[in-house]
């Protein structure tokens, strides 16, 4: 008897020791290492604010922060060396990842990269096509410049590459035609030097990365979770503080950390940061797995990393599932020995005299009695379960849902930037025509005598000629052929200013005449005079075309957002042709590898909800994009069948297999890679159908997959 309250004794001990390690491993201060990417300056304000405003401290944390002046190399071989070891990082933490190095991102900080393409304004670069050929200066792990680049059709072959030297002036001065840089730093010291420039962001064609992170190993968060979890929370609470003090920030920075920049930039900084935090519209440190999805196909497209790499393990989890299964260990625990218990008493029972019986009995009832309280207990907590998937479930709907909205997003930023960037930069140049030129050009045409007057006309004739531009490898070829055929003509020298001309005023076409134009002593003004012109002409012609285009993505746009005749949230009369033919206006920047085949008949009008619609016309025809890798025939039909119309999304894909088409349209069910989709769209669209009072299956197809919608015929 004594030995067991002794052993009851020994157990209460470890168990309070076991419980309360955790905690007095936090307590004390606990020395970790920050390495930063760059110099001090506000780009990590919120480090500072939670070192000097004691949020580290509170969290029982040393930490020592570390600048670099090398940026982003060398960091995350230093983060994985040892424990108590974390980094600011970018992007291309994915890379390292895949490359072996076990990093975890703990939080993101710039929803938006700063990462932008400077360009003198006032110089040849009317666009992002006229840096072919040019000297660039791209940074290390500038990828999204880079895939930029090659969604506008321009490889890095294309460019004459120079080193990076984080030297503004090497812009300025004109040792180069474009420098990458971000638009929290650089822009300031543009601005500061009155230097006139055009920034090119990535999210012009799409391409959305994220900005600074915070990062760690795996073998930290293995071995400390608690200092981990702390260190997340204390820093996040130092960029709450920082962007919201960023004058008392950039005082600390100055005064505590590095003079290098003045006040002045630091503030420039916190104001450019702002947007690109977003910290009142988004939780600090938020991260979607699907924006790291999108990172890693613009990888793949670039070659540098493989399509779908898993995910798992590499986005920190701050608030991971509650494990339940040491309730089943404990029931499973409970009922063995409740089994072993049973055995021993019936053994005792075989063995006793039978005045004992009844006190057996007792014995066995208390015990089957506190199984069934624990089963109890156990049946709760799985009810809570339940409860708790339910609302997750319905907080997923919702998310699916404006999903749907924003896969519009990034195309419509490339539709409209685009046309409008140009509109810019073509009316920037007719300013400057108008400004500083023209008087020029006039007062030379006036000094022209007849024959040179005959010659200008001439000139000025073919360049209003509507000729396609020659630029980047046909210039050059052009050029290897004029200097060829006038090579005893000391005038057409290979790199001269009479050859480029002679290209850019279109006089190359009527090569019979050059010879003419050049006898003149004057031939090289009246080229600058016709060229100065022709510049000015075709900026009018770009802002024409960039206008229509522009015009054109506003009105679907219009279309598709706005109804004057109708109520959107309710039952009414709908032209499905005319909302089809809106959504593909704005899918157009998806549809260049794509054959659209429509087949409308007579009747295209119905009842339903013309929101609720479009987000099905939207689902349907996505999928049908991605499941021909957006490369094929897309067919849509529009029949009458009785009291019905209809509608039929047919594609070029794969196909559904067999063995998956009961399952479709099930909650949760998806054949897309882990990030590209939670299997909800065709459920909601099967729900928003049955409350329209239609239907919506999958038909048999020859090729691809069929998705048939049938909706009520209007009778009008």
């Amino acid at each position: 008897m004594e030995t067991r309250i002794i052993l009851r004794k020994i157990n209460y001990v470890v168990s309070i020791v076991v419980f309360c390690f955790p905690l007095f491993s936090i307590t004390a201060s606990e020395k970790v290492t920050l390495h930063l990417k760059w110099f001090h300056q506000f780009q990590f304000a919120g480090y500072y604010a939670a070192y000097e405003k004691g949020f580290y401290k509170n969290a029982g944390l040393d930490v020592e922060i570390l600048e670099s002046s090398v940026g982003i190399r060398g960091i995350h071989e230093k983060v994985v060396q040892k424990d108590g070891q974390y980094g600011v990082g970018s992007n291309e933490l994915l890379i390292h990842r895949h490359m072996g190095k076990p990093v975890v991102v703990l939080g993101v900080i710039f929803q938006h990269s700063p990462s932008v393409l400077f360009f003198k304004r006032s110089s040849n670069l009317q666009s992002i096509h006229d840096l072919v050929g040019k000297r660039v200066m791209l940074t290390p792990w500038i990828e999204e410049i880079v895939a930029y680049l090659k969604k506008e059709g321009i490889n890095k072959s294309d460019l004459q590459l120079l080193e990076h030297r984080f030297n503004p002036r090497d812009l300025i001065e004109g040792r180069v035609d474009a420098y990458s840089g971000y638009t929290t730093t650089q822009a300031f010291d543009f601005k500061k030097a009155g230097f006139p420039y055009v920034a090119y962001s990535p999210r012009l064609a799409g391409i959305d990365f994220y900005g600074d992170n915070f990062f760690t190993s795996e073998e930290e968060i293995k071995k400390h979770p608690n200092r981990v979890k702390a260190f997340r929370e204390a820093t996040l609470l130092g960029w709450q503080y920082a962007m919201s003090h960023q004058e008392e920030i950039v005082d600390i920075i100055y005064e505590k950390y590095s003079k290098r920049y003045p006040k002045e930039r630091l503030l420039f900084e916190a104001e450019q940061m702002t947007p690109l935090i977003q910290p009142v519209l988004v939780e600090m440190g938020y991260m979607n797995p699907g924006r790291w999805k999108h990172i890693n196909d613009i990888y793949n497209e670039l070659g540098m990393l493989p399509k779908n790499i898993n995910l798992k393990g590499f986005i920190y989890d701050p608030n991971p599932p509650t494990n339940y299964d040491w309730i089943y260990y404990t029931f499973f625990s409970l009922m063995v020995g409740v089994g072993i218990v049973w055995l021993y008493q019936w053994r005792r029972l075989n063995k006793q005299y039978s005045e004992n019986l009844k006190e057996q009995v007792k014995q066995r009832t208390e015990e089957l009695r506190q199984s069934n309280e624990s089963l109890q207990i156990l049946n709760q907590s799985l009810v809570q379960t339940l409860r708790e998937l339910t609302e997750a479930q319905d907080r997923l709907l919702a998310s699916e849902k404006l999903a749907v909205l924003g896969q519009l997003a990034a195309g419509m930023a490339h539709e409209l930037n685009t046309p409008l960037g140009a509109i810019i930069s073509s009316n920037y140049s007719l300013y400057d025509f108008l400004k500083n030129k023209l008087q020029s050009v006039i007062e030379t045409i006036l000094t022209f005598n007849e024959e040179d007057s005959k010659r200008y006309h001439l000139v000025l004739q073919e360049s209003m000629m509507n000729q396609p531009y020659i630029e980047g490898k046909s210039e050059r070829t052009l050029k290897k052929e004029l200097h060829t055929q006038f090579s005893g003509v000391e005038k057409m020298d290979l790199y001269g200013d009479h050859m480029q001309m002679v290209i850019e005023t279109g006089l190359y076409r009527i090569p019979e005449k050059i010879q003419y134009v050049l006898d003149s002593e004057r031939s090289l003004e009246i080229l600058q005079v016709v060229t100065n012109i022709h510049s000015a002409y075709r900026c009018n012609q770009i802002i024409t075309v960039a206008s229509e285009k522009a015009t054109h993505v506003i009105r679907a746009l219009k279309n598709y957002l706005v109804s004057e005749k109708e109520n959107t949230t309710n039952d009414s009369l709908i032209d499905i042709e005319s909302e089809i033919e809106t959504i593909l206006s704005l899918y157009h920047y998806n549809l260049n590898k794509v054959t659209i085949v429509k087949t409308y008949g007579s009747d295209k009008l119905c009842f339903g909800n013309r929101d609720k619609l479009n987000q099905v016309w939207i689902n349907l025809i996505n999928n049908g994009l991605h499941a021909m890798s957006y490369m094929g025939t897309l067919e849509i039909k529009i029949q009458t069948e009785q009291n019905w119309i209809k509608v039929s999304i047919i594609d070029s894909g794969v196909g559904v297999p067999e063995s998956i088409k009961n399952k479709i349209f099930e909650p949760f069910f998806t054949t897309k890679p882990n990030g590209e989709g939670m299997g909800l769209g065709l459920d909601i669209c099967k729900k928003m159908i049955l409350q329209m009072g239609g239907k919506i299956e999958l038909e048999p197809s020859v090729t691809g997959a069929c998705f048939s919608v049938w909706l009520r015929k209007a009778q009008v």
